[in-house]
This record gives structure tokens, C-alpha cells and sequence, in this order.
């Protein structure tokens, strides 16, 4: 009786699979991928709202290779997007987070009137169309269609801060949308942001609710922004080395959260995003405490010593930022901070491989497994027959 050669397709999908592992290992980490246009595809160097093209070329300088943009991406054909294809840089489409914030304010206004305001979540309701879930999904897969083809975008930003009362109720949402992302842009990532505080000393905010709206089917990736809580024009200025930029107390408080909901770095890797301006409020009196260079380097290197597979810095542009907001664009200080926070995490991953390739290894024997079960599961079924 003739051996079926069917038993020589374990040991050759074995070598397939250690092959693949070392092909990722050596391209990530032993050809030099420090080039624009490359580096984002295993580390994402980002920044958010830079939205004119100056922006771009000074960010670029400085080392950022992927754009976070609220609202409508740029186009490969309009004046943004073409400056970003020079540059050979990419952008994570922020549109559907803008538009949950939207919905979740006409909810607001329905359900909570008197929490929509001045210094409120949501100032206003400004999307009343808005009105249900039905509409929502349907206006995503409306702008889903439009990006189809756009091949600047390459992951979307879908969801940002979120309201206590009314914690968790963007989770199921979220997977939804994450399953229409997949069915009409298959491949491109749902990021999910998660907001905490860094404090004096040890101190620092963060609340647990918070975490409610993450899901491993709703969230491919979490974006975790850390940054100092705004104050008032009365309170005395202090130094922003007294605050703790090494986020000892918050990233562990914050990863506790997420890992009772499901979470694991290596299936969901995280995003460290990290504050890059300060100074004072547009109209109201406030001001947060503007980072230094050494500050900015500081946190950027404890996101990447914690497990960040990417650092992105806060922000070129906001509505809340008034005329002497220090920014990349007029701070000096904060450009060489995102310079040199870019340069540590560079040397951090260079250094500590590993915490990728067991990544890729865990996803390699994932495929290969699936594949033995599959295989193993027909054999039963012909048995049957």
C-alpha cells in the first residue's frame, strides 16, 4: 500500500512558517528601515491634525511619517495629499471617530441636555442627522466606499474621548464598525484612543470606565494619550519636571484595566501617544503645563519601554488652542522633544527585537494551526462518510 505524501505537509509548513518568521525578523530589523515610507509598516512615527502642507514638511523633518487627521482625509489628487505622497508619508483617517463623537452628542442632547455646553464633552449638537445607529453605520459605510481606492490611508482612527455617563455604550458600536471596515476596506487596522493623566510627582488620573468601550473584536489597535490636566490662569505655574513623564503609575493602572476586558499587547499592540503642546486655552482661562524637550523624550521612551509598537505626538492643531499655544510649528523646545523621543524609541526597538518576533511567531503558529485543525476536521468529516 502506497504512503500517502500527505504526511511530508506538516515538516514542510513547519520550515514555511520558520522561514516567514526569520524573513520578518531579518527585514525589520537587519535592513536599515529608517525611511520614510517604510519604518510605519512595523512602527508607527505619528502626529495628529497636521493639516497644510508646511505642517507636513516640518513634520517630516522632524521624523513623523504617518498623519492623524480628524475629519475628511486628503485626497491623493488635492494639494495635502499630494505634498504627503512626496514625502512618501501615510495617514490614519480620523473621520469616523469625529463622526461617533458626533452621534454620541445628539445622544448627549436627547437623553442629557443639560450636559452639553461650554466646557462640556460636547459644546453643542451639531450633527442632529445623526440620529440613530442605523444612520451612523450607514454614514460610515458611505465614507468607507470613498476610501476604498485612497491609498494614503492606512488605518482609521475610530474613536476618542467618551462620556461617563453613558460608559461602554460605544463597545458594541465600535465592533460593528470594525466588521464594516474589514468587508469594504479589508487589511486597514480600527485604532481605538484611551485618555489619561499625568500628575505632580507620583501622581496621575485615569478612570476605569474608561476602558468599557475596548473590545478585542471592536479594536485592532489602542492609542493610549497621556497628557497633563489643564488648569487655571490663577494657579501658580509649575515647572513640567515635576510632573511624572515616566507614567509609572498611569500605564500600569491603565494596562490592569484593559487586561480585565480581554486585552493582550501581543493580538492588540498599542500606540503611544504622547503631548507635544501647551500654554493657554482659547477662550477660557486655562492653560496647560507645556512639556520640555527632555520631557517629551522622557515619555516618548517609557510608551516604547512599556510595549508601544508606536509613538505619535499631540498635536499641530486643536480648537482649544489659542494664540500662544506652543506647538511643533512655534515651540522649538517641543520640536526637538519629538525629534529626540523618535530617536529613543528608534533605539529601543533596534535593542529589544524580540517583543516583535514573538509577535509575528504567535500570529505564524495561529495560521499554521488553523490550518492543521482545518485540515484534521475534514479527515473526520470523511470518515463519516
Amino acid at each position: 500500500m502506497k504512503r500517502s505524501p500527505t504526511h511530508l505537509i506538516f515538516p514542510l509548513i513547519l520550515i514555511i512558517i520558520a522561514l516567514l518568521v526569520f524573513f520578518i525578523w531579518y527585514r525589520t530589523y537587519l535592513i536599515p528601515t529608517n525611511t520614510s515610507g517604510a519604518f510605519y509598516k512595523t512602527h508607527i512615527l505619528g502626529g495628529f491634525s497636521i493639516d497644510t502642507p508646511e505642517k507636513v514638511s516640518r513634520a517630516a523633518h522632524d521624523g513623523v511619517q504617518v498623519v492623524f487627521k480628524y475629519g475628511k482625509p486628503p485626497t491623493e489628487s488635492d494639494q495635502l495629499g499630494q505634498k504627503l505622497q512626496s514625502l512618501r508619508m501615510k495617514v490614519i483617517d480620523g473621520y469616523i471617530s469625529s463622526l461617533l463623537y458626533y452621534y454620541e452628542c445628539h445622544r448627549t442632547k436627547i437623553l442629557r441636555p443639560s450636559l452639553v455646553g461650554q466646557g462640556q464633552y460636547c459644546q453643542d449638537d451639531s450633527h442632529p442627522y445623526l440620529s440613530d445607529q442605523k444612520v451612523l453605520l450607514a454614514t460610515i459605510v458611505t465614507h468607507l466606499k470613498e476610501m476604498k481606492d485612497n491609498q494614503l490611508v492606512i488605518g482609521y482612527w475610530v474613536l476618542d474621548d467618551w462620556v461617563q455617563w453613558d460608559a461602554g455604550s460605544a463597545r458594541q458600536i465600535l465592533i460593528r464598525i470594525h466588521q464594516l471596515i474589514q468587508q469594504y476596506t479589508p487589511g486597514r487596522p480600527a485604532i481605538c484612543g484611551f485618555g489619561g493623566s499625568v500628575g505632580l510627582h507620583q501622581g496621575y488620573g485615569w478612570n476605569d470606565w474608561v476602558a468599557d468601550n475596548f473590545s478585542p473584536q471592536g479594536c485592532d489597535k489602542v492609542g493610549f494619550y497621556i497628557y497633563t490636566s489643564s488648569l487655571p490662569d490663577t494657579t501658580p505655574t509649575t515647572s513640567p519636571d515635576a510632573y511624572n513623564w515616566s507614567m509609572s503609575g498611569v500605564l500600569p493602572a491603565m494596562f490592569t484595566s484593559f487586561k480585565k476586558r480581554g486585552w493582550d499587547i501581543t493580538k492588540e499592540p498599542f500606540i503611544g501617544i504622547g503631548q507635544a503642546f501647551g500654554g493657554h486655552l482659547a477662550h477660557v482661562d486655562r492653560y496647560w503645563v507645556a512639556p520640555t524637550a527632555k520631557d517629551i523624550e522622557t515619555q516618548s521612551r517609557s510608551f516604547c519601554e512599556h510595549g508601544a509598537t508606536g509613538i505619535t505626538f499631540y498635536a499641530w492643531d486643536d480648537s482649544g488652542f489659542g494664540p500662544t499655544t506652543q506647538t511643533p510649528m512655534n515651540s522649538p523646545e517641543i520640536e526637538t522633544g519629538i525629534r529626540n523621543g523618535i530617536i529613543a524609541c528608534k533605539e529601543y526597538w533596534s535593542k529589544h527585537p524580540q517583543n516583535e518576533l514573538r509577535s509575528n511567531t504567535i500570529a505564524a503558529w495561529s495560521i499554521l494551526f488553523g490550518y492543521v485543525g482545518r485540515k484534521r476536521r475534514s479527515r473526520c468529516l470523511c470518515m463519516h462518510f
